[in-house]
């Protein structure tokens, strides 16, 4: 069995889609008329930005985010590079950290973002 869809709520769905189709080269393949957005990668996974239900709060508990994992270390520093060029939030900086080249940014909405390659 292989984990294929994950759904985030978020408070603006459009400009999370433009954060993962910029910057991860996800793709939008339906978009619903009260924001709910459903991105796919090249391997099929599909991410789904739930629009927030109205007067909801939103909080992602401590050590929630989402993952890439790259195939080399000079992968990930590649897309550090871009991300911060880019003005996007680095929130965890680039290191080694358990065995992997990692670093975490913020997607809109405070959506923690980790970029890592594990060395084997």
């Amino acid at each position: 069995m292989k984990l294929n869809h994950l759904d985030i709520p978020v408070a603006d769905p459009a400009a999370v889609r433009t954060f993962f189709e910029d910057h991860f080269g996800l793709t939008c393949v339906f978009a619903r008329a009260d924001g709910l957005i459903v991105l796919i990668d090249e391997l099929g996974f599909a991410l789904t930005l739930s629009p927030l239900p109205e007067g909801e709060i939103l909080s992602y508990p401590t050590g929630f985010h989402v993952g890439f994992n790259l195939d080399d270390e000079i992968s990930v520093r590649s897309q550090h590079d871009r991300l911060r060029h880019a003005g996007v939030p680095i929130v965890r900086p680039l290191g080694l950290l358990g065995g992997a080249w990692t670093f975490q940014c913020h997607a809109p909405g405070g959506i923690v973002v980790e970029i890592a390659w594990r060395q084997n």
